[in-house]
């Protein structure tokens, strides 16, 4: 016999036996019949009344309705005895099927391991309907996630005279689609491009196939919306909504989202006001504060003057602060008053600063980079500032802080907890420049030799015009005082050159000290020995009076000033630098030049998160003593670094043969907008202007030379690559039109 859910509780009670009228009963006993599968104790925990306990005809109903919630029955009767030693209760229950096999049908395009880890029912288990169509829901949203919009999940179930059931679910696959359109509606005061920028939901571009984006996945889509309406929230909408979105799928491979905005008013700030405790006066919190009346409301700009408020009493020792904006709406004037709540609690200072994690690198490499110390009074500022410190020497993965108390009220306790990263590499790689063609690099370093933060190096590059040797150390505590101090040695033959080759083999010493946070200072000192050789007959006088063998000793001098945001991708902040050399007179050697060389570049944001970077470069070398300025010491102007749309050095003196053959001066310009391409792979297109020039005299330095064009770069899985196809706005006899600069596999 097959039984089937009846949906219904059946309560019967029996005649009660032996009960007088209105007399108070206890129960004697209770029992439970019919269960197979599921345990008693599952039961019998729904059941309220306790043996012992007093008789309830309501109690024995709500244990009775209790019993059926819990699923797994399709029928639940109780039968109430009289029994001398009181009540008897017997709950008798009909089982549910018990789940025998689940089968997955019509599954093509998407594996079955990847289905039945979405799916939550289990074999054996009590059958429950809901759990089915939960599961068929998540298979169908599986199928959405992955591109088929038109997707059909169906399920049957096959019960058993077992008393067991069988269910199927059927799909219907349809064809594989994308986001064609995601459309907003009522936006009028933000633009719709600016709501996608803050959706993970993206339509299909030609990208996609690399970015895995331009698929509906619904439950990311839900979080998007709420990303939405926080962002109008921040931009002061404090009444915005949005609609569920709505999907047309009438042509399952072009799927449109579409989602309803209601803006309402923009609401402002009023009234704003700080109170509590204060450090000085109230005035004096006030000019911290960046928020001012009558300001679009923003919880972002709120939290930043929450965040400066706190620092600021942060820094003078109060750890546990609590500043609490509260916030009263006036719909009539849409605006809101605001007033930070603050409460400064005790003063603390440093008890105990306990560094863990560091399995290599010493504690002494740590504790140096922290600009707070046992004794003193907790700052938060001081305490970031060495967070990320820590950070920069690039030893570590996680740096992480944390406080806890000490051994009284006033004392805190700093856990400094870190996780090592690798900082040794022996890498071999093929590399290519347009300028050196294919090179093959060998290279063995670590940044942190024996834990002590010295960095050692060796690299070898070998092309077919260029050789490339350098070995070099660094101490950046040198005997452990604040400065830094290297050595590097190296050979390089460079052979590219028509007219001229050169080998030059060398040493340096280097030392250096951070001055600020912002402002460095280097100095080095080099000795090397230049061999001027392959010289053609048909070169320059020029370039033939360099042949042979020369010796340079030179001492440099170079600050620097470094504001960027990021190092590999900074969008705000800048870069600066110059550089002084004197080569020769009491330093001895052939070559007598003073060399001056600066560099400046500056970062700004721009609208649809692109960047905009100025550089520019002024360098000039002038001899004394009689000598001639070395043919490799001069400024080659013309190519990635300097001015594209050039060959390398041919925007500037050329001699007889159209060769390079560098200049005394250098002016260069760049300005380049940077945006993005696909940034889930981290690929950035460039938009690049430049002009300048190498000359020897100041009334050369026009008619300057001019290029311009669109470029690529891309920090690849196989290192960084960077295209500029540079056009000559102006080109001259003997100039190219097009010069494409490519480098791969270098660093650029």
């Amino acid at each position: 016999m097959i039984l089937k859910p009846i949906g219904a509780v059946l309560l019967i009670f029996s005649l009660l036996v032996g009960s007088g009228a209105g007399a108070e009963e206890n129960i004697y006993k209770i029992m439970v019949l019919g269960n197979v599968k599921v345990e008693e104790g599952v039961i019998r925990g729904a059941v309220k009344s306790r043996e012992g306990g007093p008789f309830s005809v309501e109690r024995v109903r709500e244990d009775l309705r209790s019993i059926f919630d819990l699923g797994y029955f399709t029928d639940v009767q109780v039968d109430i005895k009289s029994v001398p030693q009181g009540k008897e209760v017997i709950f008798i229950v009909v089982e549910k099927p018990s789940l025998k096999e689940v089968l997955i049908k019509g599954n093509q395009k998407v594996k079955l391991d990847d289905i039945k880890e979405k799916m939550t029912l289990k074999l054996r288990s009590i059958l429950n309907l809901e759990k089915v169509k939960e599961d068929a829901e998540q298979i169908r949203k599986l199928y959405f996630s992955k591109g088929y919009y038109g997707v059909k999940v169906e399920y049957k179930v096959d019960y058993l005279e077992t008393n067991e059931a069988i269910i199927t679910f059927e799909i219907s696959e349809g064809p594989k689609g994308h986001i064609q359109k995601i459309v907003f509606k009522g936006n009028k005061n933000i633009k719709t491009s600016q709501l996608k920028k803050l959706m993970t939901t993206k339509q299909w571009n030609i990208f996609s196939i690399i970015t895995q984006t331009g698929t509906l996945d619904e439950d990311t889509l839900k979080n998007d919306l709420k990303l939405v309406t926080a962002y109008y929230i921040d931009q002061g909408y404090i009444e915005a909504k949005l609609s569920e979105p709505k999907f047309d799928l009438s042509n399952p491979k072009k799927i449109r989202i579409e989602v309803e905005v209601e803006e309402g008013p923009q609401f402002r700030l009023g009234d704003i006001d700080i109170k509590g405790d204060f450090l000085t006066t109230k005035e004096d919190l006030f000019k911290v504060l960046a928020l001012k009346r009558n300001d679009v409301y923003s919880n972002t700009a709120i939290r930043k003057d929450v965040n400066a408020l706190t620092e600021k009493y942060a820094n003078q020792g109060y750890a546990h602060v609590e500043v609490n904006p509260e916030t009263t709406i006036d719909y009539k004037n849409k605006t809101v008053h605001l007033t930070f709540e603050i409460e400064k609690k005790k003063r603390v200072s440093y008890e105990k600063i306990q560094v863990v994690g560091n399995t290599k690198t010493r504690d002494k490499v740590i504790r140096r980079e922290l600009q707070i110390a046992e004794g003193e009074l907790y700052s938060a500022t001081q305490m970031n500032k060495s967070r990320d410190r820590l950070k920069r020497t690039g030893f570590f993965k996680e740096v992480d802080f944390t406080t806890s108390r000490g051994s009284t009220e006033e004392k805190i306790n700093l856990d400094i907890k870190v996780e090592e990263a690798p900082t040794g590499s022996l890498s071999f790689g093929i590399g290519y420049s347009s300028v050196e063609n294919v090179v093959g690099t060998a290279s063995l370093s670590d940044r942190n030799l024996f834990g002590l933060a010295y960095h050692g190096s060796l690299r070898v590059a070998l092309g077919l015009e260029t050789q490339n040797f350098r070995l070099g150390f660094t101490d950046p505590y040198f005997l452990g005082y604040p400065f830094s101090a290297g050595i590097d040695l190296y050979h390089e033959k460079i052979e590219f050159l028509d007219t001229y080759s050169y080998k030059i083999t060398g040493g340096a010493i280097r030392v250096g000290k951070e001055l600020t946070e912002k402002l460095r200072l280097d100095a080095m000192y080099k000795l090397e020995t230049i061999n001027v050789y392959d010289v053609s007959p048909a070169a320059s006088t020029y370039v033939k009076e360099q042949r042979g063998k020369a010796t340079t000793s030179a001492i440099s001098i170079s600050p620097s000033i470094d504001t960027r945001d990021d190092y590999f991708t900074p969008r705000r902040g800048g870069k600066h630098s110059l550089f002084i050399q004197n080569a020769g007179g009491i330093l001895g050697g052939d070559n007598y030049f003073v060399k001056a060389a600066g560099e400046t570049s500056w970062f700004f944001p721009m609208p649809l998160n692109t960047t905009l970077n100025l550089r520019t470069k002024v360098g000039m070398i002038e001899p004394y003593g009689g000598k001639e300025v070395p043919i490799y010491e001069k400024f080659y102007v013309g190519g990635i670094t300097t001015v594209r749309g050039f060959e390398y050095g041919m925007a500037g003196p050329v001699d007889i043969n159209d060769q390079p053959i560098g200049a005394k001066k250098m002016v260069v310009f760049n300005a380049e907008l940077i945006f993005p391409l696909a940034r889930e792979i981290g690929l950035r297109g460039a938009l690049f202007f430049d002009m300048g020039k190498g000359f020897d005299k100041w009334s050369q330095v026009t008619p300057l030379k001019f290029g311009a064009g669109p470029g690529v770069r891309w920090f690849s899985p196989f290192g960084p690559i960077h295209v500029d196809i540079g056009f000559n706005l102006n080109p001259k006899k003997g100039e190219k039109r097009t010069v494409i600069d490519f480098t791969a596999g270098t660093v650029f």
